[in-house]
C-alpha cells in the first residue's frame, strides 16, 4: 500500500530550514530598507533646498528654508506671494520628513535664506544630518546656499 504527502519528520525540516534563512536574512534586509531610507531623506532634503532657492530666483524675493531638529523632524519653504511682496507663502506645505522616513532629523541652523539672485546671505556652512539606527548621511548648503555632499 502506497502512501502519497510528507511525513512529519519532513515538513518539520522543511520548516526549520525557513527558520534559520529567515533568521538570517530579515536583519539583513531591515539594515537595507533602513540605510534606503536615509539616503532618500537626504536626497529629499537636498530637492528642498533647491526648491527654496529656485523661489527665490523665480518670485525675485527672499525665501527661506526651516528646520526642525529630532524624530519629528519638518521641512518647509517660506516665500513672498506672488500677488503681494509684503506677505509670506509656505510653498508645498510642512514635510513630515522625518516621520515619512522614519529617520531623525538634526540641523544646523533652524533656517536658510535665499536672496533674489539665489545666493544665501548667511555666509554659513549649514549641516542636516539625517540618522536611522547608526546609519548617518549629511547635506550641507554651502556660503552661498548651494548643496555639496
Amino acid at each position: 500500500m502506497r502512501t502519497r504527502g510528507f511525513t512529519f519528520i519532513e515538513v518539520l525540516i522543511v520548516m526549520v530550514l525557513i527558520g534559520i534563512i529567515a533568521a538570517l536574512g530579515i536583519p539583513r534586509i531591515r539594515d537595507a530598507i533602513q540605510k534606503n531610507n536615509v539616503h532618500a531623506a537626504r536626497a529629499a532634503l537636498g530637492t528642498l533646498v533647491a526648491k527654496a532657492r529656485g523661489a527665490a530666483v523665480q518670485r525675485g524675493c527672499k525665501s527661506a528654508i526651516h528646520f526642525t531638529s529630532g524624530s519629528g523632524g519638518t521641512v518647509w519653504i517660506t516665500a513672498c506671494k506672488v500677488s503681494n511682496s509684503a506677505l509670506t507663502d509656505t510653498l508645498g506645505g510642512i514635510e513630515q520628513l522625518a516621520a515619512r522616513y522614519s529617520v531623525t532629523l538634526t540641523a544646523g541652523a533652524d533656517s536658510v535664506t535665499f536672496m533674489p539672485n539665489g545666493v544665501s546671505p548667511d555666509n554659513v556652512m549649514t549641516l542636516l544630518q539625517v540618522t536611522a539606527s547608526g546609519i548617518s548621511d549629511s547635506v550641507m548648503i554651502n556660503q552661498v546656499g548651494k548643496v555639496v555632499r
